[in-house]
């Protein structure tokens, strides 16, 4: 949230307990935190440090793409703001639906209070809540509170060493709707890798001294049906060897798109690709 530097302090202090107990909830170790925040948010490392530290804001926009990174609603990420204990997460079922929620459990009632009930121990990381209704011989708790929130946006890594070309893809992407985020190097994505998940990946074929399929092996393990995309304007140059391209592609099911390709063609490609598989988690 923008601050007034001249005003209350306490504020960015507040902002820095509440993302610490976002990473604390996450399991991510205090030497990656300010890596896995710069992943996350798709600003430098230094700017970083310093809102942590309290020396510049967050602004809006940082909160809410830090909040849809790591899947949490925006409030949850704030609620240490307002005093208010975070709800828990939670899977409404409801007209043949599921959708993620966030609930703030009352007392176990000994029988249906109200529309909805929220029962403990049926998701593997959180509460069901279903119409009362449908509970019948099922321990309920009372439900408080319940705020659904839109899914966040598929994340995808653009992996480029021309840095102008990368951030001119992720403009376009971001505008499409999508959470994208560019690295420069092809150990830029390893230290993102370590913290992120991406559900697709656009990636130059020739990153410096290394080669895209250095990094496949790993995206694959993290991700192994998402899509991915090579780019590479290399051929004619002889910098970048056929067989080798096609030997990648088919070992690691990656599409290949010749540049100057379009960034409408790009886009196409990882929305078809993010119909055949499952969101990161």
């Amino acid at each position: 949230m923008e601050q007034d530097p001249a005003g209350d302090k306490s504020a960015p202090t507040a902002i820095t307990r509440a993302i610490q107990a976002l990473l604390d909830r996450r399991g991510i170790p205090e030497r990656k935190r300010l890596g896995a925040l710069e992943a996350a948010v798709g600003i430098a490392y230094q700017q970083v440090r310093r809102r942590m530290m309290g020396e510049t804001p967050w602004s809006v926009d940082e909160i809410k793409r830090l909040a849809a990174h790591f899947g949490e609603p925006v409030f949850r990420l704030l609620g240490a703001l307002v005093d208010e204990t975070p709800g828990e997460p939670a899977v409404l079922q409801v007209a043949g639906a599921k959708l993620a929620c966030s609930v703030w459990p009352g007392p176990e009632a000994a029988q249906c209070i109200g529309p909805y009930v929220a029962i403990p121990g049926e998701e593997p990381n959180g509460w069901t809540v279903v119409p009362a209704s449908e509970a019948a011989g099922r321990r309920v708790f009372e439900v408080r509170r319940l705020i659904l929130e839109a899914e966040p946006p598929r994340r995808v890594a653009v992996v480029d060493d021309d840095d102008d070309l990368g951030r001119a893809i992720v403009q376009f992407l971001r505008q499409k709707g999508l959470d994208a985020l560019s690295y420069t190097s092809a150990e830029h994505l390893r230290t993102a890798l370590e913290t992120t998940n991406f559900d697709g990946y656009i990636l130059d074929w020739v990153l410096g001294e290394e080669k895209a399929t250095a990094l496949l092996p790993l995206i694959r393990a993290k991700n192994p049906a998402g899509p991915v995309i090579i780019l590479t304007g290399q051929i004619e140059a002889g910098d970048a060897e056929e067989s080798d391209l096609a030997s990648a592609l088919t070992t690691f099911r990656a599409q290949l798109y010749e540049k100057p390709s379009r960034a409408l063609s790009l886009f196409n490609a990882l929305e078809l690709g993010f119909e055949a598989s499952p969101r990161a988690r």
